[in-house]
């Protein structure tokens, strides 16, 4: 079974951030583009992931970028810093998926959606906040924490889905008082992310509704937005659909205003 020392194992297990890494997001902190550019350029994994990422379909462009000041520069300040947030990912994506139907191009086109989509959310909120970017760029860690706790024992896992009708969140809670935005709070922190960011995460993954504080309505979309990105076909025949036990305020206005922004060129 899953004890919190497996977890707490699995967290001491995950490596620091690579340094050329951590500058790159540091210039871009301090809004400097074009150095955090020419930082990235100066690692190839880092580059090969930009371009891998920016040149997929979702973001539409019809000539392949390949220089880091372009890919910035195109995709702005704030896609940049969840780019480079996103490839702390890399550093756990596992190299083979058994528990579910996954692999590391789909993990990266999740990646690719979760910020192309919450570009145009934030277009239309009008409201662009540096902490929910980081928060963001974080909760895919989510798909990987499952995969990695429960690979060990996916036959009792298997059993419990079958037979009760089990979220693999509702499991991971039962076997270890955790849920996996507390596990990618955790990875969060390791990371030496601020705070507010961990106390976001945390609050996305809450699965009671009420007041979120000053960041409620962004909460609310991006709780709309993981529903929205699972379930689709690749996600549902993954298995990763009936990862979390995510719920969203229900709101017709907020429902119907997130549908017309998603589904907008």
């Amino acid at each position: 079974m899953l004890s919190n020392t497996t977890i707490s194992n699995y967290i001491e297990s995950i490596p620091p951030i690579p340094k050329i890494v951590k500058r790159c997001a540091e210039a871009l902190e301090r809004g400097d583009m074009v150095h955090a550019a020419d930082i990235a350029s100066e690692d190839r994994a880092l580059m090969h992931y930009l371009q891998n990422i920016v040149n997929k379909p979702i973001f539409g462009f019809r000539e392949e970028i390949k220089n880091t000041r372009q890919i910035f520069g195109i995709l702005g300040i704030s896609k940049a810093r969840q780019l480079i947030y996103g490839y702390y990912l890399l550093l756990i994506l596992p190299e083979e998926w058994t528990v579910f139907e996954f692999n590391s191009i789909k993990f990266q086109d999740f990646q690719a959606r979760l910020i192309h989509n919450w570009g145009k959310i934030v277009k239309f909120l009008g409201k662009d906040d540096r902490e929910i970017i980081a928060a963001i760029s974080i909760i895919p860690a989510s798909l990987i924490v499952c995969e990695m706790l429960f690979k060990n024992i996916n036959s009792t896992v298997k059993l419990l889905r079958n037979t009760k009708q089990l979220s693999y969140e509702t499991i991971l809670h039962k076997m270890s008082d955790r849920t996996f935005f507390e596990i990618s709070s955790m990875i969060a922190e390791k990371w030496d992310f601020s705070k507010e960011t961990i106390a976001i995460i945390e609050k996305i993954g809450d699965g009671k509704e009420g007041d979120f504080g000053e960041n409620a309505l962004e909460i609310t979309y991006l709780r709309l937005l993981l529903i929205y990105e699972l379930s689709r076909p690749v996600m549902v025949n993954s298995g990763l659909n009936d990862l979390f036990n995510v719920e969203p305020i229900f709101d017709d206005s907020i429902t119907n205003n997130f549908y017309k922004v998603i589904q907008e060129k």
